[in-house]
């Protein structure tokens, strides 16, 4: 009986170069809710983006995993929230402000608004003419705004490193030099050219233990949808994982199971009948087993 359902964000609920989930999917996520199954996101974004994601919806990740695991969220109640090493992010700020190719981007808190939650997203080491050329090749937004600084003195809780140059071949060499140069991170590829930066040996997964502690759930009783590196260790953690098949094959190589592209809906049609089944692990006829 699933009793949870938690969904990466980016090429998975959200296609790349979607400004929003669908409708069809937000109607999902409220039907869950209304057969009484729990929902919320495990992603890398943090409130502030799925406030637009959603189309300000906040029900939809009022409970969920947020900046990798670093952020945990039940009711709209902060339950955890670890940050990063400020001296070691503040030395990959330096090294990206040596090559033109690297910018590192951080959130940096800001109080909410209007029940609207918002953060300085801070871009260091490049230019707004190269963030939006970034954006155009690759589909990704690093900000809503491109606000060009370096980072402040505050407590940071999410980072990514972005490799704003044209040889995507190049991301295996360079988290190589990563690693070695900053062991203080962990450095996990959601999108062809961007790390998320997370600390040493943590994951969404090593944020999952608190949540189902909160809820009362255990891992067999999720299903976690996912498409990239960064969701290996939950496709691997619970007890029905879904891989879309737009995703990397690392993470449909760690999936129970291979569902349809994020852009068809796919994530949404699997709730849709978990909800109408209430709570049974009903698998639709195209979602294939590994």
């Amino acid at each position: 009986m699933i009793k949870l359902v938690l969904c990466d964000m980016d090429g998975t609920l959200k296609p790349f170069g979607h400004d929003r989930v669908s409708p069809r999917s937000i109607r999902a996520i409220h039907e869950l809710r209304q057969a009484g199954i729990e929902f919320g996101p495990a992603t890398g974004r943090e409130p502030v983006d799925l406030y637009d994601f959603f189309g300000g919806d906040d029900s939809c990740y009022a409970t969920g995993i947020m900046a990798n695991g670093k952020i945990v969220d039940v009711d709209r109640e902060r339950v955890l929230a670890k940050t990063l090493d400020h001296a070691a992010l503040k030395r990959l700020e330096a090294f990206c402000l040596g090559n033109p190719d690297y910018a590192l981007v951080a959130y940096v808190p800001a109080p909410d608004e209007g029940g609207r939650p918002r953060a300085r997203v801070i871009i260091s080491g490049t230019t707004p003419e190269e963030v939006e050329a970034y954006t155009r090749r690759t589909g990704i937004t690093l900000a809503a705004t491109n606000e060009i600084a370096s980072v402040p003195d505050d407590e940071i809780l999410t980072a990514g490193f972005a490799y704003l140059g044209e040889s995507a071949d190049a991301m295996g060499e360079l988290r190589n030099r990563l690693a070695a140069a900053f062991p203080e991170f962990d450095f996990v590829k959601p999108a062809p050219s961007f790390f998320d930066v997370l600390p040493h040996g943590w994951t969404k997964a090593s944020a999952l233990r608190v949540l189902l502690q909160y809820l009362n759930v255990s891992r067999d009783e999720v299903a976690f949808f996912g498409d990239s590196e960064n969701d290996v260790a939950m496709l691997r953690a619970v007890g029905a994982s879904f891989a879309v098949s737009n995703g990397t094959r690392v993470a449909q190589g760690a999936a129970r199971y291979h569902i349809g592209d994020a852009a068809d809906d796919s994530v949404a049609k699997v709730m849709e009948a978990i909800a109408r089944s209430g709570g049974e692990l009903t698998i639709p006829e195209d979602a294939l087993p590994r």
